[in-house]
């Protein structure tokens, strides 16, 4: 009797330990429990004192479980960091149990007894779980669940074997691996006949079609955000939608009248602007109701996102994103067109000549005046190279150009496009000031030089602008301002103070080329005033100097002026767009390729002036002819073997042609 006795304290003493420890492990703050065990342990109703259950009603479980009957106090359970791929027990309340939240488990398998044991439910969440199939389930019993959220799981398939209707309004399935709306596989949205609002975000879904919505009459709200959506399809069953949202879907595919199938529509969200172009319909306030009743999250955080446009459809057509093609008229296009063949031809061909002679003759070989020019023709051609680009996409979508714009702006060709822009048109007139002061030089500084420039070190410097003109053109590219901002794929972005010094540095970049070549220039000319001995070629010289900084001008000055006026209107007003499509085509398509048609018929081999002979003294333009070859060294000439071209006075050969540059000064008379 005594060791039974014993055994009977044992077990007391054994009991209230484990209550000791159970209650050591939960803390209760105010109406919450929340019990976070280091083993993982499995709770009853036994394993707290009632008057802590009374007291309570939401009951927090993390790594621990709850089994059996819950008590009538508890209104909501959470189940957090459950390690099992399923419940091994149930849990039950008959009527005040309403909300259930499971979260950060490694759950495979839907609890099927859900609903049969807790009726009363009428928020279920299951967020980061590894659910991957619900075939079937019993939500119809639960006849007050309104809300139902499966996220970031792997839900690949949400079917039931019965098709007994479930009740929801609202369900979010948003963060999963769902491909397709469908009765036999994926989601079949026949078994909740009275749903308003679904979630389909950041899934993997490519098709919609409207007979999928057949039973869901009552759907107002439509969230597909970021999926692979090609082609959603539009008829009566989503006409009672009043708000769909389909950003994130760069290869959307949408019939155009899409507003006609959508009478009661309050807010749509498009990937891209040019959705928005064919829709004429005033705008309507948006109904409070359904900002409240949306309940829309703008990422996977599922943050809450203030809708404070009233604009029904977004985002609208900007100055950046008209709803028009590239060119207004065919007349524009043919315009650019012949823009583009100048261009590219004219450079190119100055390009072969200028490299090939500069190969094959001794005498270019060391010319300063022909290797600056070879210099220019292949910034120039890299600069057409751009222009080709444009003309391509706009010759491939013509008219409808505007509904692939983004496709073209996120392309990497597009990136590419703006890169040999940038780097082009930088090292075009970095190249030109170079031949411009090569040239100031040699023209006022005639009779003092001796030498020709070193070989090493005009290499040098042409290097140098080669790689300052990359420096600049890559800075896009690691998010210093963007390639991406508009059709013309130009890093005209101003949104940080990054994006905006990078702009203004372009700009005094380009004024302090344009002040050396406008100065080298007007100096040159100033030079030819002075003169006491006036003939035709000074004059001829002066209109070609004159033509070249006009040239110059206004093939720069409009965009920098242009640039520098943006700048000037963001500082003053920054939520409003500075740049327009319109006045950039004008600037960069039709003023800026001026120059580059211009630069090869007055620099390089193109050019129609020629050598003024030897022996005679009117302003007629001849080529000098070839005389024999000297060997004698003069101690004025330089070392190199030349061409004895006799006695041409540098000046008058400089105000012959500005291509000529002597390798050789006079004899002693």
């Amino acid at each position: 009797m005594s060791l039974l006795k014993r055994l009977l304290n044992l077990f007391c003493i054994l009991n209230l330990l484990g209550n000791l420890s159970t209650i050591s492990s939960c803390i209760n703050h105010d109406t919450e429990l929340l019990c976070r065990p280091f083993d993982f342990s499995i709770y009853n109703i036994s394993s707290f004192d009632n008057n802590i259950l009374s007291s309570i009603d939401t009951f927090h479980l993390t790594n621990s479980y709850y089994s059996g009957y819950l008590s009538e106090s508890i209104n909501k359970l959470i189940i957090d960091e459950y390690n099992y791929e399923t419940f091994t027990s149930t849990f039950s309340s008959t009527f005040t149990l309403h909300s259930l939240l499971i979260e950060h488990t490694i759950l495979t398998i839907f609890p099927v007894w859900l609903c049969t044991l807790n009726r009363n439910l009428s928020f279920i969440e299951i967020d980061y779980s590894h659910l991957e199939q619900i075939l079937t389930h019993d939500l119809n019993l639960c006849i007050n669940l309104r809300v139902l959220r499966i996220t970031n799981s792997y839900l690949q398939q949400f079917t039931n074997t019965y098709l007994s209707p479930v009740f929801l309004e609202d369900l979010y399935l948003n963060n999963n691996n769902l491909t397709e709306i469908s009765i036999e596989n994926g989601l079949n949205l026949n078994q909740f006949p009275s749903l308003h609002v679904l979630d389909l975000s950041f899934n993997q879904i490519e098709r919609i079609f409207s007979i999928n919505f057949n039973q869901t009459l009552h759907l107002t709200a439509l969230y597909l955000l970021n999926n692979h959506l090609h082609f959603i399809q539009l008829n009566n069953y989503l006409s009672p939608l009043e708000i769909l949202d389909l950003q994130g879907n760069p290869y959307l595919e949408i019939d155009k009248q899409w507003h006609t199938y959508l009478p009661h529509l309050t807010r749509i969200r498009f990937p891209y602007a040019h959705f928005c172009c064919s829709f004429k319909t005033e705008q309507k306030p948006l109904n409070n109701k359904h900002i409240e009743n949306s309940n829309y999250f703008n990422d996977k955080n599922l943050l809450p996102i203030t809708l404070s446009s009233h604009s029904i459809c977004s985002p609208l057509p900007d100055p950046m994103t008209p709803c028009e093609s590239l060119f207004s008229s065919k007349f524009t296009r043919f315009i650019f067109l012949i823009i583009i063949c100048i261009s590219f031809s004219s450079n190119f061909t100055a390009l072969i000549i200028a490299t090939f002679r500069f190969i094959t003759s001794a005498y270019n070989r060391w010319s300063i005046s022909t290797l600056f020019s070879l210099n220019l023709a292949l910034a120039d051609f890299i600069s057409s190279i751009y222009l080709i680009f444009i003309a391509i996409i706009d010759i491939r979508f013509h008219e409808n150009v505007y509904l692939y714009t983004q496709l073209w702006i996120k392309s990497y060709l597009c990136t590419f496009a703006g890169f040999i822009y940038i780097f082009g048109i930088q090292s075009s007139i970095y190249a030109l000031t170079l031949l411009t002061f090569e040239r100031f030089y040699t023209i006022l500084f005639s009779f003092t030089r001796q030498t020709p420039w070193p070989l090493k070190f005009t290499f040098s410097i042409i290097s140098l602008g080669w790689l300052i003109s990359f420096m600049i053109a890559s800075l896009p590219l690691i998010d210093i301002n963007n390639y991406h901002v508009n059709f013309l794929c130009l890093p005209f972005r101003m949104e940080t103070l990054s994006d905006r010094l990078y702009l203004s540095s372009i700009i005094i970049i380009d004024l302090v080329f344009l002040g050396i070549i406008i100065t080298c220039n007007g100096l040159i000319c100033f030079n030819f005033s002075k003169s006491h001995v006036r003939t035709m070629n000074d004059a001829r010289a002066t209109v070609k100097i004159l033509s070249l900084v006009f040239v110059v001008c206004i093939s720069r000055l409009p965009l920098i002026i242009y640039i520098f006026l943006a700048l000037m209107m963001h500082s003053k007003t920054p939520n409003d767009s500075s740049f327009h499509l319109n006045d950039m085509k004008l600037a960069i398509l039709f003023l800026q390729p001026f120059s580059s048609c211009f630069n090869p018929f007055m620099y390089s081999s193109l050019s129609t002036f020629q050598w003024t002979s030897a022996t005679s003294t009117t302003t007629d333009f001849e080529r000098p002819k070839p005389v024999s070859r000297s060997i004698r060294l003069s101690q004025f000439r330089s070392k190199s073997l030349v061409f004895n071209r006799g006695y041409y006075p540098l000046r008058l050969m400089s105000i012959t042609s500005l291509d000529y540059r002597s390798s050789s000064l006079p004899e002693t008379p």
